[in-house]
């Protein structure tokens, strides 16, 4: 009996999860708290000491970001230039998000704040040389009915980047206070879009002098999955994900790994510059010593819970990270579920659940980015993951 008990107690998992509702959700929980030494493998779901993780949506195109409210899942998809919408407990698409005027150019990642609200940050493109980059930030009102099967979505503002001096853009975050906070990775800057629309340096070098919590640097070619990794010039781009708590901001940045923090006020004082500002930052979790690189390229909190939760994409892995002392706990790892993971955000709780949603990219497969490659590597699809945490966060956990 005792081989076979394991995999008995796996059946109420693998029923929540194919039948695909918010009552099924529930009942995954219910079999984490009936049996918290869970820890194996089947049929692609991964449970452990800390979590639950399986793939919730299969793509067939590159998927960079995934984020959604208490109905739908909206997911950038770059390299078609289209923002998927999809029922959040099926996986199964609904529609897509309008094009804005002009169509997508590269729709990189978004949030959804509330209801119905859907941010997109449009890259405008991947950086070159010879022709500067104008990002986007697109903002939409998105109702689906279950009745009719209709996606009704208005696209209500667009910011544009013309004329900044930005590169490439990564990232997009959603304050408390309603401004917008875009990270910008090759000069190394944090700008801030205004609740009237207005665009203004939060963090940038405006002295000339790079910030070197924000700016790139050289990379350090490293394995990842058991692939050589590295990028064209050994370019280690400077802040990527960004997470905002109780009025702090917090980034990442793979020029110097770890996560770093600054009050959000700060990026709005009018009494010092752009560089002046970044006296404020502060380190929260430094890359460990005797890491090459690192990078957690996406972040995000829970609410109700003080960690900080991030990608940790070169060990294809998702930690979490205690913001009081920088400690951090492995929450989940596989190398099929995070294939590299790009970005995540937790859904909203639906019947007491609030799952994280994680999108990998398989960036360290593409020979576009990995320039240690000769061809692609590609796995296709692209998995987003949905990562159900434990009742108990342990030492991490403050309300």
């Amino acid at each position: 009996m005792s081989g076979i008990r394991p995999c008995l107690q796996s059946f109420p998992l693998l029923f929540a999860l194919l039948a695909g509702s918010a009552s099924a959700e529930t009942a995954v929980l219910e079999a984490l708290q009936a049996h918290p030494t869970l820890a194996q493998t089947q049929s692609g779901v991964i449970a452990g000491r800390h979590s639950l993780a399986y793939a919730y949506a299969k793509r067939d195109t590159m998927a960079t970001a995934a984020a959604g409210d208490s109905r739908l899942v909206f997911v950038t998809q770059p390299l078609t230039a289209s923002v998927a919408v999809l029922d959040r407990f099926t996986g199964q698409q609904l529609g897509e998000l309008p094009p804005p005027p002009g169509g997508w150019l590269l729709p990189f990642s978004l949030r959804v704040p509330r209801e119905g609200h859907v941010v997109v940050l449009d890259a405008g493109g991947l950086p070159s040389p010879t022709a500067p980059s104008v990002p986007r930030v697109y903002d939409y009102s998105v109702f689906y009915n279950p009745h009719t099967l209709r996606l009704h979505a208005t696209l209500t503002r667009i910011v544009r980047f013309d004329g900044l001096p930005v590169v490439f853009a990564e990232d997009v975050e959603v304050t408390s206070s309603g401004h917008y906070v875009v990270s910008e990775s090759i000069i190394g800057a944090l700008w801030v879009i205004k609740p009237d629309g207005s665009i203004a340096p939060g963090l940038f070098p405006s002295d000339g002098q790079p910030i070197a919590t924000l700016a790139p640097c050289a990379f350090t070619p490293t394995t990842v999955g058991g692939l050589p990794f590295t990028t064209a010039g050994n370019f280690a781009p400077g802040v990527v994900g960004l997470a905002e708590r109780a009025g702090q901001l917090y980034f990442s940045t793979t020029c110097n790994g770890g996560v770093y923090r600054v009050p959000t006020a700060s990026l709005v004082d009018a009494k010092r510059s752009p560089a002046a500002r970044a006296l404020d930052i502060r380190p929260v979790s430094p890359r460990a010593p005797g890491t090459a690189s690192e990078s957690l390229h996406g972040l995000a909190f829970r609410p109700g819970d003080s960690a900080l939760y991030a990608a940790d994409s070169l060990q294809l892995r998702i930690v979490r990270i205690d913001t009081r002392d920088g400690s951090r706990q492995v929450i989940a790892s596989d190398a099929t579920l995070f294939n590299f993971p790009s970005k995540l955000q937790f859904l909203p709780a639906v019947n007491g659940l609030a799952p994280l949603l994680v999108a990998s990219d398989q960036e360290h497969r593409l020979k576009l980015i990995n320039a240690a490659l000769q061809a692609d590597q590609l796995q296709p699809p692209w998995i987003i993951t949905k990562v159900h945490l434990w009742p108990s966060y342990g030492p991490h956990h403050r309300p």
